[in-house]
């Protein structure tokens, strides 16, 4: 059963030498129960699209197409319906866990905001609710009473309160944006571990954005790499990790940092992409990529190639997949 479905999204912004397309035809598919990563460098559209989902774009920005969430198409509904449906049906943990709290109400009261919103609970009830639930995620009310604030936390107890927020009321979507980027390396495992059971035990669909090809690995069924607001290649997380059928997806897989315990290995510099992600007012008109790109032909600045499926559900754009599949 498809829980969401991202058709053709665009996102545009009026600028003073005219209107930028910050997302260009982006389509994505998740399923009840299944997880599906976006990656790509900083400035591809991967939070972007979170906003988009959520309905969170900042003022001035418009976004056209679809997105079908079990049906319901977000773009089409007003405020007050989508106001409903945040918490309730989808919910967003954001990347910074201070920025997402409020620094003067008690931990307790912002988890136990979305029930007494959202399914009409008294304060009592809603705060043993919200009791159980940061239980849930590891912070008993016994050692982390409810009075708490969120500077009396640690980085990592923070987003497990932000993650009892997005989780209170049951949602059937949660949308995680880079949930564990300002944690040290043994909390983001938890964090992330904690997340998939979470998932798993509510039975979620779960958009995973995150720039840790070893977490898309393990987290994820299906991702889609992005760049320059466009998907430019997407399909089961096994099969692109195998094919690795676009130049900027062999690039982020080139750059990953090396486990080798060669001596000699660990020496030598990392593999970088050159250049850097074209800013929406200065993308080509052909092949987003182009100037980055080690394979580009005249072709690829002429026009945007289309993205072509390769296997069932595996597709990529490029004009010339068969060159890099041919290494």
């Amino acid at each position: 059963m498809t829980l969401l479905a991202i058709e053709n999204l665009c996102v545009e912004l009026d600028g003073p030498d005219g209107t930028l397309r910050l997302l260009d035809d982006v389509n994505l598919f998740l399923s009840k129960g299944r997880c599906l990563g976006l990656v790509g460098e900083s400035g591809c559209g991967k939070s972007m699209t979170a906003l988009a989902i959520m309905g969170l774009l900042p003022r001035g920005m418009r976004a056209s197409g679809r997105i079908l969430l079990e049906g319901e198409d977000l773009l089409s509904i007003g405020e007050d319906r989508l106001c409903g449906l945040r918490g309730r049906k989808m919910a967003m943990v954001f990347q910074e866990p201070m920025t997402a709290l409020n620094p003067v109400v008690p931990i307790g009261r912002q988890v136990a905001e979305g029930l007494r919103l959202h399914l009409g609970l008294t304060r009592h009830e809603a705060e043993l609710r919200a009791g159980k639930m940061l239980a849930r995620v590891g912070l008993p009310v016994e050692r982390f009473p409810l009075g708490l604030f969120p500077h009396q936390l640690s980085g990592g107890q923070r987003q497990r309160v932000v993650i009892a927020m997005a989780l209170t009321c049951g949602p059937d979507l949660l949308v995680a944006d880079e949930p564990t980027t300002a944690l040290d390396v043994t909390v983001q495992a938890q964090i992330l571990d904690l997340i998939a059971e979470l998932v798993e035990e509510f039975d979620m669909g779960l958009v995973l954005i995150t720039h840790d090809l070893g977490v898309v690995a393990e987290s994820t069924d299906t991702m889609s790499v992005m760049y320059a607001g466009k998907v430019v290649e997407d399909g089961p997380t096994d099969e692109v990790f195998q094919r690795m059928a676009h130049p900027y997806t062999r690039g982020l897989f080139a750059a990953m940092p090396s486990h080798s315990s060669d001596l000699d290995a660990t020496r030598k510099r990392l593999t970088t992409i050159p250049g850097r992600v074209p800013d929406a007012s200065s993308r080509p008109s052909g092949c987003p990529f182009v100037a980055r790109c080690s394979f580009a032909t005249d072709q690829c600045s002429d026009a945007p190639p289309p993205l072509e499926r390769l296997a069932h559900r595996h597709s990529a754009s490029c004009f010339n997949l068969s060159r890099v599949e041919g290494l």
